[in-house]
């Protein structure tokens, strides 16, 4: 956005100390305050609210009905990542997954354009020089390519490309998938998203968040995307490992920032969260499901992992369609059901 706490100094290191899922909620629940409290809203003290939001806000919504009860009548996590995790493998386990939908090749596929990249990066000075190029990237290491490659391939499915990407990878030429690649990855990842060098940038670009999200990791919830132990179900490079990652926190935010999920997950359970009147919901091809609840429990907590192809990220806060699964109908369904249900008995 374009407001910020500290103006230009906002992503100082001093300042991002600020960047925190607690002071996240705490500006929500002041925010909630103030628009009681400011004439102009016209919004009375007995007013109902329901919080609402998507992957890392989903988290907060359902955090938030566990920290301020009394203020809503329930909330909606969408894809909800509600488990800080350090070694985030399941995350790749389920690409995979994902990709198995559109047949073994599609993951097949994965490996081998991937293997490739890998190979040339190191083994290949002039490919490494074109290979950079071509994907606008000039500025990351061999590592952080591969990194933001693995990426390219993660992000599609994950936002519900799952069935385009498999088809533009059918080919069996090399030159042809790098081709497709370099021209839609920008769609869902950019390589300046990679590079600690850019990380490590304080200057405020309105358009860009990869600092402030990649310091969240590193400082609070983890979910680094390792590869799985297993060779035949990994297609990410094992050169992106924790400590990796643990060097890319250290380039770009200083010593020491790693996150302790251990005293976080005792704060707001993990996926032992409590809470009442809380809808989670999950797309079945999304990777960051395994990061949220997918289990009901009695009746406080109402879980939904939606079934469709291409059923993806946050894929209920999408905008109705008549191509839609009924699984993803029927969620909707519930979810209004539970709204009025909440707002009825307030």
């Amino acid at each position: 956005g374009a407001s910020q706490p500290f103006g230009k100094d906002s992503l100082s290191l001093e300042n991002l100390k600020y960047l925190t899922a607690e002071q996240a909620l705490e500006d929500l629940a002041y925010f909630m305050k103030w628009v009681h409290e400011t004439p102009e809203f016209n919004v009375n003290q007995g007013s109902r609210w329901i919080t609402i939001g998507g992957s890392y806000p989903g988290a907060l919504s359902a955090w938030f009905r566990y920290k301020y009860p009394h203020l809503t009548v329930g909330a909606l996590s969408s894809s909800g990542v509600v488990e800080p995790i350090i070694d985030f493998r399941k995350f790749d386990e389920q690409v995979r997954i994902s990709a198995l939908k559109s047949g073994e090749w599609c993951f097949q596929a994965i490996k081998e354009i991937s293997a490739k990249v890998e190979d040339t990066l190191l083994h290949d000075q002039q490919g490494s020089v074109d290979l950079r190029k071509q994907f606008n990237a000039h500025g990351l290491t061999n590592t952080e390519f591969l990194w933001f490659f693995a990426d390219i391939f993660v992000e599609l499915i994950q936002y519900g490309h799952r069935r385009e990407l498999c088809e533009a990878i059918k080919t069996n030429n090399h030159a042809e998938r790098l081709d497709w690649l370099s021209k839609n990855y920008d769609r869902v990842v950019g390589p300046t998203d990679y590079g600690t060098y850019f990380l490590a940038n304080e200057t405020y670009v309105q358009e860009k968040n990869s600092r402030q999200w990649m310091y969240q990791q590193c400082s609070q919830f983890g979910w680094m995307q390792t590869a799985p132990y297993e060779e035949a179900i990994s297609a990410r490079s094992k050169l992106i490992d924790l400590d990796f990652f643990r060097k890319v926190c250290k380039q770009a935010y200083g010593e020491g920032v790693w996150p302790d999920i251990e005293e976080f997950n005792q704060q707001f359970g993990e996926l032992k969260l409590k809470a009442t009147n809380l809808v989670l919901t999950n797309g079945d091809e999304d990777p960051w499901k395994w990061a949220g609840i997918l289990q009901s429990r009695s009746k406080d907590i109402h879980a939904y992992e939606i079934q469709c192809d291409d059923c993806a990220h946050c894929v209920d806060l999408s905008t109705p369609t008549e191509a839609d699964s009924w699984s993803l109908t029927w969620t909707r369904i519930k979810i209004a059901y539970y709204f009025t249900l909440w707002f009825n008995g307030f």
